[in-house]
């Protein structure tokens, strides 16, 4: 295999469609190896438990909403899925966009993430949100008030299980006894925790305890102003943002329209998103990754990525 990294400035990658009715496991190897052939930086996966037939709450949006049919109907687990892709590949990053983590117990999901870690030499970018959803709580037993101060030891749980043995973490809410706990992470630091948001809170809490931030959007503007935010609360905590990464997901709507200033990023014309991407340089985004319409087929994407690697140099 011809596996390679770019040398460019801002990383790219690509979500592959572990999500839909139809999902085909050797396509998601071909797309994954296609990526990495390209000299792409990564691969990433989302994580989604159920999609519920009645409409749900969702943060931010003020009635409830239908959960998109295709793509929530059937999602392969995502640790799964890169460690299935991690055995096909050899260099690229693997990353999950993201792991509710409120929903896993912290010791279970540490290992898992550090027996992947392990599996794949190192690769892996661990995105990571608390969950939002009341019925993915609900299944998964787990109130919903551990959001907000039950992530920040959720999080303190899994980094206590990937340091030196023996772990022993106090809690408050997830307490570790005094134990042995393995495998740990390929990185003597763990496994970096790039933190998802969609509150100015969350902004807040990723500043505090993140080691990085994971937006979600297309509205340039918007993540703008949202990264200010982020900015001025790390440099609040004494930490330096420029430390820190941003990895930014998009979604990726190729079309015939759209080369505007008022367009949404990495829709329309493809031709016009390299002027997206030297948007987001701008802003100080070091990655993106970008999500396609899984109908779009692998050849399509790959196509799609050689002519934006082209337009945005080596």
């Amino acid at each position: 295999m011809d596996a390679k990294v770019r040398d460019a400035t801002v990383q790219m990658g690509i979500g592959l469609p572990n999500g839909g009715s139809d999902v085909d496991p050797g396509e998601l190897v071909r797309l994954a190896v296609g990526a990495e052939a390209l000299g792409l930086d990564s691969v990433w996966v989302v994580d989604r438990w159920l999609r519920p037939h009645a409409p749900v709450a969702m943060p931010g949006v003020p009635v409830p909403v239908v959960m998109p049919a295709e793509y929530y109907r059937c999602v392969y687990d995502p640790i799964e899925v890169l460690s299935f892709i991690a055995a096909r590949t050899e260099v690229i990053k693997l990353g999950t966009s993201a792991i509710n983590v409120l929903l896993h117990p912290p010791v279970l999901l540490a290992r898992r993430l550090a027996t992947l870690d392990r599996l794949s030499g190192g690769r892996l970018v661990a995105g990571v949100t608390s969950g939002w959803m009341a019925e993915e709580f609900a299944v998964a037993g787990v109130p919903r008030d551990h959001m907000g101060d039950g992530f920040d030891d959720h999080l303190a749980a899994m980094r206590a299980v990937w340091g030196p043995d023996p772990v022993d973490h106090p809690g408050p809410r997830y307490a570790i006894p005094a134990s042995d706990i393995g495998p740990k992470p390929c990185g003597s630091d763990g496994i970096p925790l790039i933190i998802g948001y969609t509150t100015p809170t969350g902004i807040r809490r990723a500043a505090r305890i993140g080691d990085g931030l994971h937006p979600y959007r297309n509205d340039l503007d918007r993540l703008a102003d949202e990264l200010d935010q982020w900015r001025e609360a790390v440099t609040a905590q004494g930490r330096d943002p420029s430390r820190l990464p941003v990895i930014l997901r998009a979604e990726a709507t190729p079309g015939d329209n759209g080369t505007g200033d008022g367009k949404a990023a990495f829709s329309g014309a493809v031709e016009s998103w390299a002027d997206d991407l030297a948007r987001i340089e701008s802003l100080g985004v070091d990655h993106v990754l970008l999500q396609f319409e899984p109908g779009l087929g692998v050849d399509a994407t790959l196509r799609i990525m050689a002519d934006l690697i082209g337009m945005s140099g080596p």
